[in-house]
């Protein structure tokens, strides 16, 4: 077969008209729906995932037979390869319509254009993250005292915390990150000392914080937003 004499925009444009080259088609995958290797009878040399709910959503396509291996899609992700059919699963669990946009042929005619960075689908969770919360998480006062106590429980949802030794205090407040946690007299498991008065905080732990203190009824003030 001839190849094709496609050098110029007007040979292009020529071809075009003669022929659906190049030109790409979508179709949707509604996530709640469970799918196990549904069968699409479409063929093309490229595929793509266009739209997603969000960047976690995945697909797993198999390429023109069931005994190839399964591979995830998730937003922004596909494969350049001539295929006939393609098999997709649909994991349970999830919400919301994937768009995925499919080329036949003529590759050389179309380029997929998409210049949203990978990372722009979680923009919205650092922007987040950066404002912190409208409501906290949990606070309150916290009696510490010579047997060690939980001040915060590990929380996946904590942006930052506070900690702040009460001025009317006797004694020392000690900071650990389990029940394990001392005072300096009584060993070295320990990383932060809060005399009375003396505050401490954190942006980026979500850990459990644990506290023991020199002196019986020594209070702490904790926040976590």
């Amino acid at each position: 077969m001839k190849p094709l004499d496609l050098n110029t925009f007007a040979q292009k444009i020529d071809y075009v008209r003669r022929a659906s080259m190049g030109v790409p088609k979508t179709f949707q995958i509604d996530l709640s729906v469970a799918l196990t290797d549904q069968k699409f009878d479409i063929s093309g040399n490229l595929f793509y995932v266009w739209q997603s709910p969000d960047q976690t959503s995945y697909v797993e396509i198999k390429v023109n037979n069931t005994r190839e291996p399964a591979i995830q899609y998730i937003a922004q992700t596909g494969l350049n390869t001539p295929f006939e059919r393609l098999y997709i699963t649909t994991p349970a669990g999830q919400t919301g319509n994937m768009t995925i946009i499919y080329a036949t042929e003529a590759p050389e005619l179309m380029t997929l254009i998409d210049n949203r960075a990978v990372t722009a689908a979680n923009l919205a969770d650092i922007l987040e993250q950066l404002r912190g919360d409208v409501t906290p998480e949990n606070w309150g006062e916290v009696t510490v005292g010579v047997a060690a106590v939980e001040l915060l429980a590990a929380n996946a949802n904590r942006k930052a915390c506070w900690i702040d030794s009460d001025p009317d205090n006797t004694g020392n407040i000690y900071l650990g990150f389990d029940n394990t946690v001392t005072t300096r007299a009584g060993g070295n498991n320990w990383f932060k000392c809060l005399t009375p008065g003396m505050g401490w905080g954190v942006d980026d732990y979500r850990g459990a914080i644990y506290a023991i203190a020199t002196a019986a009824n020594q209070y702490a003030g904790v926040g976590e937003w």
